[in-house]
């Protein structure tokens, strides 16, 4: 007999092994094998698509709200000087904008709380932002600003609103300067601290209001954001006085965190999924008692004992393998279902927490492949034990077994 026919005959009879199932014992410990093991894949994916999914939302928000690149300046540049280096680095090969920048950092008065004012960070650039809705800055009586959706809900400001900054005293003054803000416009990149911490303003207008104040370097955008290691090496050799960073490099322990995360949540539910998988052996257990008469007859047939383990090690491949497929489609199916309701989204105060207002559950196919491996690994495991004991019964006493 060919091997072909070998593997065909011993598929075919652990298939009916499972399919003529005949005392309510044996089904029952089937079904709780596959339920059971179904369950628990599913919660795996389920876990690992959010995981991949918060990480994702991160990245975006990230990505949206920073450059792709920044350059900083070992000191402060001037205003055109500024702008030559951004005209020399948009040249670069992949980059789509350049724009001098420079940050400052204030504390902004709440109506609500006079003696509470609100930290936040002044991001001060020569053109608006994407994410700000606005082609050019519009001229305004005070400093036009853009500012975080969440951030002007809490002050309840509108287009058209004044409201002040109170910027750190200079040198041997006690005296907080004041400055001015008009707002026209708000902005929502869903990252908290952005939402929530962040204003836009003209880097011109800063510049003349705020006398003293230069810019802090080149912030850069490119085509690919992922692409930031080559982008950094050419922006590196066509501006060679610029120290450049990147949005990875400023989040790498953010993402690193993120990472162990995710492998430790990994390691845990598939600890899961072999408890799930050891039904599959009670399953076996029970399946072998059960056909100890059609065991015994393929034995007394001419069927080895290696033979016989692999029909009872295929059968509960089978069964685990149907609860892996159950629990790999349920757990795709639950996941898009929750990102399209967005079912995990959180309030103001736990988005603080999260850093992002809303998870989608992102499935992986790299993900979705290392989990059907390790649970076929976890449930072969579970089956060939019971497997090589049940193989090796008597044939006699099979045959004579009720």
């Amino acid at each position: 007999m060919r091997y072909t026919d070998r593997v065909n005959l011993e598929f075919e009879l652990a298939l009916r092994f499972l399919r003529r199932r005949s005392g309510l014992l044996l089904r029952g410990t089937a079904l709780a094998a596959l339920a059971g093991v179904a369950l628990a894949v599913t919660a795996l994916v389920i876990t690992l698509a959010l995981m991949t999914g918060y990480s994702r939302a991160i990245a975006a928000a990230l990505q949206r709200g920073n450059a792709h690149v920044v350059g900083f300046a070992l000191g402060p540049l001037g205003a055109a000087e500024a702008a030559e280096i951004a005209g020399r680095m948009a040249g670069v090969e992949g980059v789509l904008r350049a724009t001098p920048v420079t940050y400052l950092t204030g504390l902004l008065d709440d109506p609500s709380e006079p003696t509470s004012p609100l930290t936040v960070t002044l991001k001060a650039v020569a053109r608006p932002p994407a994410y700000t809705g606005l082609a050019s800055w519009p001229s305004a009586e005070a400093l036009p600003a853009v500012v975080g959706e969440r951030l002007a809900k809490q002050l309840g400001l509108h287009a058209g609103d004044r409201a002040t900054v109170r910027l750190p005293p200079a040198e041997g003054s006690w005296i907080l300067p004041a400055l001015p803000l008009e707002v026209v416009g708000t902005f929502r990149l869903a990252f908290a601290e952005f939402d929530e911490r962040w204003i836009t303003v003209p880097l011109e207008e800063l510049l003349r209001m705020v006398p003293g104040t230069g810019v802090a370097g080149v912030e850069v955008e490119l085509a690919d954001p992922l692409a930031v290691e080559a982008a950094r090496e050419r922006l590196a050799a066509a501006e060679p006085r610029l120290v450049f960073t990147d949005w990875r490099e400023m989040n790498r322990a953010l993402f690193a965190a993120l990472r162990w995360q995710t492998l430790s949540l990994f390691v845990v539910l598939s600890l899961v999924v072999a408890v799930a998988s050891f039904q599959v052996s009670s399953a076996l257990v029970v399946l072998a008692i059960d056909k100890q008469r059609s065991t015994g007859m393929l034995q007394a047939l001419g069927a080895t004992p290696a033979r016989v383990r692999r029909i009872l090690v295929l059968a509960g491949l089978m069964l685990g393998g149907a609860g892996v497929a159950a629990g790999l489609t349920v757990g795709c199916v639950a996941s898009w279902v929750m990102t399209a309701t967005r079912a995990i989204r959180f309030p103001p105060g736990l988005a603080r927490v999260y850093m992002v207002d809303s998870i989608p559950l992102v499935t992986s196919p790299l993900h979705l492949g290392a989990v059907a491996g390790v649970c076929l690994l976890l449930v072969l495991a579970a089956s060939i034990w019971p497997a090589w004991r049940l193989s090796r019964l008597d044939p006699v006493t099979a045959l004579r077994a009720a």
